[in-house]
């Protein structure tokens, strides 16, 4: 709505008293501003306030949510800190930090749960403050916070903005890369629940209309996140200024080998899995949502199985969409309805019976289909399916389960900027759409940031609820990917004017990989998932 906004005054005192804690931040011409924004001259402006059902309330919310945790920390004992990660069923994980073991027992997070509530009924205000870098070193060191201190070694400018919250007269300082709400005492929507050696905790999602699902202990996922964080924090690549001070301590090529070492390594682990199992496996399905590098690694896992006397065929589902004309109108193109899955087992069930088939090719133009030639399997040729649906059973109806092997794919970055800061599984991926997107669309960073919520409903309504029927879940996540990244997306992100809706995702990318130190590509090798995005890939159909 239109609204004359005076200079000084704050979002906040335009709602009514019995609406201000409904309402989280707004949307000012366009733009995500606190609600404790004030225009610094008088103005009039398209001005909506945001509730939880909307994804950029809910971000501040768990942003601010996570402030909270580390002030409740803090306050029980100055010297502990936590560090936070994203983690399973969309909450994150905190370990507490700097205490005997670095371990967290029920008792501890009983304490903190309390001292949270406790700042929640309190309801302290948020402030913002805006310091020269020095004064922000000076306070960095009084709270013991080197992590951030080594972080703005990295940052350009003279400046850095602060939170700063008085408790008892005692001021609490803090910064989490994001907008923060007006004060504690919005935030009494949260779960935490013991999850060793720390906690999760849940705050509210968009998706679920501002309420907090259903924690599903999705226990696959929860060990292959556990896996990458060890193998980061072992090889000191679990933050951005461990990954920049290997670059220069070692160099790219070090870093390069490193990362890639360990995708050989699952690789290896993966092939030995499927082919030394008691079971005949002949269907191999990969999925994973967008930009997870399913193409890449389609590939990578046919020459692995190759190496093991192994002849694998490599099949994607795409092929198997309903033709232009058949396909009922208003079907969404993503949801399963638009293949043809009885089709789809029928050639599967041939294949495996070692009859000839001619495979459909589906032309996403015309949106017809055109045929190869016949083809038909050896007992030792497994097929390798791909595609968003191929981990759902009903993709796959007509297959034994003892002859599939489900294979879940998707990067899992345990890489934070500090400790209290992740970096976004969701973001990652969104930063590597962007630079294929634009190597291989000519779409620029506008369009596929504003095409990312359609392709994020998908991902929620097909893909995830099919995520722990994996047997084995692949983290496509290379550390030096955001250095390669880096230099190839900030370019686009800034061509991005302050006016446009996709502003506000592409300066919280900027900021996500502004701190990292650009490497070139020229080093990456020829086969690496990676290279799907950043180009030069030796995969024909790597695109």
């Amino acid at each position: 709505m239109k609204m004359k906004l005076q200079k000084g005054v704050r979002l906040i005192e335009l709602l009514p008293e019995q609406d201000k804690m409904k309402f989280f931040c707004a949307k000012v011409n366009g733009k995500i501003k606190e609600l404790n924004f004030a225009p610094d001259n008088d103005m009039e402006a398209d001005v909506n306030f945001l509730a939880l059902n909307d994804s950029d309330a809910t971000r501040i919310y768990n942003t601010s949510l996570r402030y909270l945790i580390s002030m409740a920390v803090k306050l029980i004992n100055p010297k502990l800190d936590c560090r936070i990660f994203y983690n399973v069923s969309r909450s994150f994980f905190v370990r507490v930090i700097n205490n005997k073991d670095n371990k967290t027992d029920v008792k501890m997070v009983k304490k903190i749960e309390a001292k949270m509530k406790e700042l929640v009924a309190m309801n302290l205000p948020f402030e913002r403050i805006k310091i020269p870098k020095e004064e922000a070193m000076k306070i960095y060191r009084e709270n013991n916070y080197a992590d951030k201190i080594r972080v703005l070694k990295y940052r350009s400018e003279s400046f850095v903005h602060l939170y700063k919250t008085v408790i008892d007269g005692k001021a609490y300082y803090d910064y989490l890369y994001g907008h923060l709400v007006p004060s504690t005492g919005y935030l009494d929507k949260f779960v935490l629940r013991y999850y060793a050696p720390g906690f999760v905790c849940q705050g509210p999602r968009a998706e679920f209309k501002g309420s907090i699902p259903e924690f599903y202990d999705e226990i696959k996922f929860a060990n292959a996140l556990q896996s990458t964080s060890h193998w980061a924090e072992n090889n000191k690549l679990d933050t951005v200024v461990h990954i920049n001070q290997f670059i220069k301590n070692y160099g790219q090529m070090a870093l390069i080998n490193l990362c890639e070492a360990r995708i050989n390594n699952m690789l290896s682990d993966l092939g030995k899995a499927i082919t030394e199992s008691e079971y005949a496996y002949r269907l191999i399905c990969v999925a994973g949502p967008s930009s997870s590098g399913k193409t890449s690694f389609a590939n990578r896992l046919m020459f692995e199985l190759m190496s093991r006397n192994k002849r694998p065929i490599r099949i994607s589902l795409d092929n198997f969409y309903i033709p232009k004309g058949v396909l009922p109108e208003g079907t969404d193109i993503e949801s399963i309805e638009a293949l043809d899955v009885d089709y789809f087992n029928d050639c599967m069930t041939k294949l495996i019976a070692g009859e000839s088939v001619a495979l459909p090719i589906y032309d996403f133009k015309s949106g017809m289909r055109t045929f190869s030639k016949p083809i038909s399997l050896e007992d030792n040729e497994p097929i390798i399916i791909e595609g968003i649906h191929a981990l759902n059973d009903k993709m796959t109806k007509s297959i034994p389960d003892y002859q599939k092997y489900k294979i879940y794919i998707a990067p899992q970055p345990q890489v934070n900027i500090d400790n209290h800061t992740p970096i976004s599984m969701t973001d990652m991926r969104l930063l590597r759409r962007i630079a294929r997107d634009a190597r291989t669309r000519g779409s620029d960073a506008s369009d596929t940031i504003a095409m990312w919520p359609n392709v994020r409903a998908g991902e929620f309504k097909y893909i995830y609820p099919t995520q722990e029927n994996a047997d084995f879940v692949f983290d496509s996540f290379l550390p030096y990917e955001l250095c390669a990244l880096r230099n190839i997306v900030i370019p686009q992100l800034e061509n991005i004017k302050p006016d446009a809706d996709e502003y506000i995702t592409a300066t919280r990318l900027k900021t996500m990989v502004k701190y990292f130190l650009p490497i070139g590509t020229a080093d990456i090798p020829c086969n690496s998932l990676i290279r799907e995005f950043v180009g030069g890939s030796s995969f024909k159909d790597a695109r």
